[in-house]
């Protein structure tokens, strides 16, 4: 029982490890290969997990090789253009001026019922508003709508928004995150001032507040 469990722990802690190396991604922004090795190393984490008589090195060889050659993949497909479409395809044009592209979603094995779900899900109610929608190489749909079917922008009206920068978490459930000071060059006494502005009377009172590099904070105090 307890060599299972140990096992299991170190094929989890080498799988994390072995996925980390490959990059992070969601598993909908995959691409075909990187998909391939994902489930390959968890076929090959699960033998020697399930059985204690296999050695472990038979399923973590197999699983970093894998990653070898998923890295490799990767390398020669960022030199090469040729390389990049035969391992990870190509976008393919499903909308064309408002029009669904029949032929390349029967190609792509798509329904209708599936684009214009993937079209809802981007707040579209009709292809008539895209002048052109792809699918990815990841399964993901983009898209360009027509001018008039596009969200008004701050620089369409001739309005400037307020500068604004990437918020960091400086408190976090009471407790202040030093490294992100450090970032804003501010320390505890400047952080002490600016909850005490907002009306709460000390840090531990704070659930979370975010700064940015701009000036722009947001505070929540804790609930009772």
């Amino acid at each position: 029982m307890a060599i299972s469990l140990i096992r299991t722990l170190l094929l989890y802690f080498l799988v994390t490890v072995a996925l980390r190396l490959m990059g992070k991604r969601q598993i909908g922004e995959l691409e075909p290969s990187e998909l391939v090795v994902t489930i390959l190393i968890s076929e090959l984490a699960a033998i020697p997990m399930q059985d204690v008589t296999v050695p472990l090195f038979a399923g973590v060889i197999p699983m970093f090789c894998l990653v070898a050659i998923e890295i490799l993949t990767s390398f020669i497909c960022l030199k090469s253009r040729k390389a990049r479409r035969a391992f990870n395809g190509r976008s393919a044009v499903i909308i064309r001026h408002g029009k669904l592209e029949r032929k390349k979603m029967s190609d792509l094995r798509l329904t209708t019922d599936e684009v214009l779900e993937a079209l809802r899900q981007n707040n579209i109610s009709s292809p008539a508003e895209v002048k052109y929608g792809l699918i990815e190489p990841s399964g993901q749909l983009s898209y360009i709508l027509y001018p008039k079917y596009q969200p008004v922008t701050a620089e369409m009206i001739g309005y400037e928004p307020e500068a604004s920068g990437l918020p960091l978490i400086v408190i976090s459930d009471g407790k202040i995150i030093n490294g992100n000071l450090r970032l804003l060059n501010l320390d505890r006494e400047d952080i002490e001032k600016r909850v005490k502005k907002a009306n709460i009377p000390s840090i531990s009172d704070v659930f979370l507040m975010t700064l940015d590099d701009c000036g722009n904070q947001f505070i929540q105090r804790k609930e009772c």
